[in-house]
């Protein structure tokens, strides 16, 4: 009986200390380039500046995905050609990607729901475009010297970012570490209210065996 009790007690200590959904503490803006992202792949149109792939609400403890399936349909036509220039599926054309908003609602459905406690879906929509015209990152890097159809050390675009942003970013890349690989995606994470920029709890970076340079494709 004791021992019973003991470990209800138990379980129940635990699972009021243990992360839950939606319990998040930082937003991460994660940031696609179309012409590496194209690599390999059947896109219909190739932007010649970063898209959003993501926000993604994350906390120090585990990464958060999947916590509800909520995306209701975006109607507002307006607000859907604005997403569009900002968050295209790569995968359509502009009219099909307002049509089908597959991508709009998978990353809402994985990401967005996580933190509905303090963002409804159009605040979490607003909010993401709101950060990539705040953060014009192609124009970061060119400001520092950093254009597409070169290659450069990852310390060389990690610090054209914190430049700006006074922090470094998350850097993903795809390829062969020997050879060159190339720059796929920058994340750049906030605070809980996306106020400021933080560093991300995760650090992500890109590790060539090639002199440490990476490719940023034209």
């Amino acid at each position: 009986m004791f021992r019973s009790q003991l470990a209800s007690t138990f379980f129940i200590f635990s699972f009021a200390l243990s992360p839950v959904f939606g319990d998040f503490d930082q937003m991460q803006l994660v940031l696609t380039w179309p012409p590496t992202y194209c690599h390999g792949k059947s896109c219909a149109r190739i932007p010649t500046n970063f898209s959003i792939h993501g926000l993604w609400p994350d906390n120090q403890h585990e990464l958060l995905n999947d916590c509800k399936k909520l995306f209701t349909r975006i109607l507002n036509h307006s607000k859907c050609n604005a997403l569009d220039d900002r968050w295209p599926d790569l995968k359509y054309n502009k009219m099909g990607n307002i049509q089908t908003q597959n991508f709009w609602m998978y990353q809402y459905n994985k990401h967005g729901t996580c933190c509905t406690e303090l963002y409804s879906q159009e605040a979490y929509f607003d909010l993401a475009m709101k950060l990539k015209d705040k953060f014009d990152v192609l124009q970061m890097l060119k400001n520092q010297g950093v254009i597409p159809g070169k290659t450069y050390t990852v310390n060389k675009i990690e610090e054209a970012i914190r430049e700006v942003t006074q922090a470094y970013p998350n850097l993903n890349c795809i390829g062969d570490p020997p050879k060159t690989m190339e720059l796929k995606e920058i994340g750049i994470c906030f605070n809980r209210e996306a106020t400021e920029v933080v560093a991300c709890h995760r650090r992500k970076t890109c590790n060539p065996l090639n002199k440490n340079e990476i490719s940023f494709p034209q």
